[in-house]
């Protein structure tokens, strides 16, 4: 059976040929480097709680540096990552018991109770505090801005109630409650000119490092926000109709149905769709990959 993730429902909600392309045509790029910032973050807070462990990660999957840019780009990266692991560790001091939690469910017709053939929804749960009455879902983000539409957006995001309908089904319980952890990413560059007595020259990234770090410990309610994310029954109830409802239009996709193609998002956060050329016949398929598995969250290569 295929697996529909949440990122595959978003992405059909926002762009049904994107999702057509990429989660039924399987296309993508072979060699490209997945990992972030914020991957190397959710690595070494949630599963190591340990700054050494992000860096570790992050230089693992980036390597070396070839040339003397390259070296200080990595080393800059390197201090980004270390200013938001040792913000977040002095910020929060609890943290999940259960991370990486994994599920893979049937999708039900909320109307019939009965399972599709077909699909099923899968996943991964950034971390669960199963401690009390019922478990607590955590979510950790990094973004570039936090601001009150963003944090206002919660209250009707997809993402916190798809888990917590997961995670009912997981756990047997009714799951309603979510900690939505956020950590917004460095504004401040490095400096082309510092005055040195024996002229000026570009900070270092050591300086560059310490001054980065700093900002965080100094200013942490500018950085970090945690939000409690909630949902009712009522909620839970509309998520499996919407689900169910996206299920049927990969089942129409899948059958060779049309499409409906959204030009909003081809340019979307200021950057073009990963299909946009293809869309618009600049490229043809065979510029692409076939991959075996379109959802590399599941396996852990990038931060959902």
């Amino acid at each position: 059976m295929e697996r529909i993730t949440q990122s595959a429902q978003q992405t059909l909600m926002l762009c049904e040929e994107k999702a057509r392309l990429k989660y039924v045509e399987k296309l993508g790029t072979s060699g490209s480097k997945p990992l972030t910032i914020g991957s190397a973050v959710h690595y070494g807070l949630l599963e190591q709680r340990s700054i050494s462990a992000a860096l570790e990660y992050l230089s693992k999957h980036w390597g070396d540096g070839w040339t003397p840019e390259e070296q200080d780009r990595i080393e800059i990266d390197r201090a980004i990552v270390t200013a938001m692991v040792n913000g977040a560790l002095e910020r929060w001091s609890d943290w999940p018991d259960t991370v990486e939690q994994e599920f893979d469910i049937p999708l039900v017709n909320p109307a019939t109770q009965r399972s599709s053939t077909r699909h099923r929804f899968a996943g991964k749960i950034d971390g669960v505090f199963t401690g009390g009455d019922a478990p607590v879902l955590v979510e950790l983000k990094t973004a570039g801005r936090i601001d009150s539409s963003y944090l206002e957006r919660l209250s009707l995001a997809w993402q916190p109630t798809a888990y917590m309908a997961a995670a009912s089904a997981v756990y047997g319980v009714p799951v309603r409650k979510m900690v939505y952890r956020v950590i917004k990413k460095p504004g401040i560059k490095p400096r082309k000119k510092i005055k040195r007595e024996s002229g000026t020259s570009p900070e270092t990234a050591s300086e560059y490092s310490a001054r980065v770090i700093a900002d965080y410990l100094d200013r942490p309610d500018f950085y970090f926000e945690q939000v409690t994310v909630r949902r009712t029954d009522a909620d839970i109830e509309r998520w499996y109709y919407e689900a169910w409802e996206i299920h049927q239009r990969f089942l129409r996709i899948e059958n060779g149905g049309m499409t409906i193609r959204n030009p909003n998002q081809c340019l979307a956060f200021g950057r073009p769709c990963h299909f946009f050329d293809l869309c618009r016949g600049v490229v043809g398929a065979e510029a692409f990959t076939v991959l075996a598995d379109p959802h590399p969250e599941l396996d852990g290569t990038t931060n959902e």
